[in-house]
């Protein structure tokens, strides 16, 4: 504007046709090249992305979460269900409380990582066990713990001592056995007198073989009655595992427990939780006090009961790249055996970290069940081709290629093998409900036994009868052979 009124100049003029022109002009908002499914680049507005940070801001952490849970449960307590009210009797208590929110939020933290390490998914659960027997003593105040010998046979000889053994022919009981399917039997150790068993249901139950009555028209009910149950996991059993003497048993499950049980009492001696699901058990044979168990995370865990801190392993063996599957001993020596998801058998001295000896190949399976042979130096395997294989037990421990059984179906399970107490007879479950004998000179398939349509698992031979066997798997039932 110039001095003099009506009078502009040129300079005015040129502002304000900009002045103008900026009102006019559309101001378009930033851009952002984004790639198209064609392969193409086009902008589009910032406004219709979202950025990492505005993402970032939108969730919620966890520990927001937790402590929000903490809150409404506080609320619960109080008796107040609304949602917009106080979890503290007055606002000068919340302000109070403002600066402890970090600190409950770390608690709340730290709290969730001790949970996870934890072994089971209750925390107030507590082991116990039942006798559920028509008597737990009989008139001399003997338990179901002492081998009876009113019978024809001498339960306290040495297993295998007693007869030839035989392949069974027909199921002549079925226990009850678990709802949800059976996971491992094993018999009273030498006698055979009591059966033990473990299933998906959670509970470890025994069973009676002989009763208690020198009469032989005893009734089936009171001669293979159920004993004693235990419970002490929250989770399916995976495997239990008697001492040389019986009284003791260590159990494993899901819940990431290992308990040390009183076979008499049914109490729990001792309680290990591992960071892993612990699949297969093993004592030590020449120290009973310790016990390998073989876990999900491939490493073989070694505790001792006796030292002060009996819950860290003195030894991890490490070298195995899957999951272990099974561990046994091998006799006469001071090795063990184990086998892995990674389809390979390693030989081990107790206490040392190295094996002394790995057997891969690039066409072998997966190895569920390892089967040393009682009387004879070798091993024998189940493999995931539906074929049991065999290995020398010394030197170099070659396989024996001579010695192959066959016939059964077995891929995709973990079906265990087993041999008679004179060694005469193998034999293994079946994925479609068969238990499967052969004659371990000529490989040639001796019985096949038909139990159920479902996969048998579990398959174990008395230890002083000559031809009765136990078997179990996924039907949850146990048959009693002979």
């Amino acid at each position: 504007m110039s001095i003099v009124q009506g009078y502009t100049s040129s300079e005015d003029e040129s502002d304000l046709q900009e002045e103008e022109q900026q009102q006019h002009t559309i101001i378009e908002p930033p851009t952002k090249k984004v790639k198209t499914f064609s392969g193409e680049f086009q902008s589009l507005p910032i406004t219709n992305l979202h950025d990492d940070e505005t993402i970032k801001s939108r969730k919620i952490s966890k520990d927001a979460k937790k402590l929000a849970k903490q809150l409404k449960n506080k609320r619960y307590k109080n008796g107040k269900s609304d949602p917009w009210s106080h979890h503290s009797s007055s606002n000068e208590e919340d302000d109070d409380q403002q600066p402890l929110i970090k600190e409950q939020q770390q608690e709340v933290v730290v709290e969730v990582e001790e949970k996870e390490e934890s072994s089971s998914s209750d925390p107030l659960f507590e082991p116990s066990s039942e006798y559920v027997g028509s008597e737990e003593f009989d008139y001399q105040g003997r338990t179901y713990m002492n081998i009876p010998k009113y019978l024809s046979i001498d339960l306290t000889l040495p297993s295998g001592t007693n007869n030839e053994c035989f392949v069974p022919k027909k199921i002549i009981h079925k226990f009850p056995g678990h709802s949800k399917g059976v996971n491992k039997l094993q018999f009273f150790p030498n006698s055979g007198h009591l059966l033990l068993s473990c299933g998906n249901d959670g509970l470890i139950k025994l069973w009676s073989i002989y009763g208690r009555s020198k009469d032989d028209n005893e009734d089936d009910d009171k001669k293979y009655e159920l004993l004693r149950i235990f419970k002490g996991h929250t989770m399916a059993v995976k495997d239990i595992k008697f001492n040389s003497k019986g009284d003791k048993f260590l159990s494993c499950g899901y819940d990431k427990r290992i308990h040390l049980w009183d076979t008499k009492t049914g109490n729990v001696l001792k309680t290990i939780n591992v960071k892993a699901i612990p699949n297969v058990l093993l004592f030590n044979p020449k120290n009973e006090d310790e016990f390998i168990v073989g876990l999900n995370n491939f490493k073989i865990e070694h505790y001792k009961f006796s030292s002060i801190q009996y819950r860290i392993p003195i030894q991890i063996y490490d070298h195995h790249q899957g999951g272990i599957i099974d561990l046994v001993n091998l006799k006469n020596s001071n090795l063990f055996i184990s086998s892995s998801d990674d389809k390979t058998v390693r030989f081990w001295k107790w206490q040392i970290n190295i094996p002394e000896k790995v057997i891969t190949d690039p066409s072998q399976h997966s190895l569920p069940s390892i089967q040393p042979h009682p009387m004879a130096r070798y091993i024998a395997l189940q493999s995931m081709d539906n074929s049991v294989k065999v290995i020398h037990s010394y030197d170099k421990f070659k396989w024996y290629k001579k010695k192959v059984f066959r016939g059964h179906q077995v891929a995709g399970y973990g079906i265990e093998i087993g041999f008679s107490p004179d060694g005469k007879i193998i034999m293994s479950g079946d994925s479609k409900g068969s238990a499967y004998f052969w004659d371990w000179k000529t490989c040639k398939l001796v019985k096949k036994l038909k139990l159920c349509d479902k996969p048998v698992k579990c398959i174990v031979f008395h230890p002083q009868e000559s031809s009765k066997v136990a078997v179990a798997g996924s039907s949850g039932e146990i048959y009693y052979c002979d």
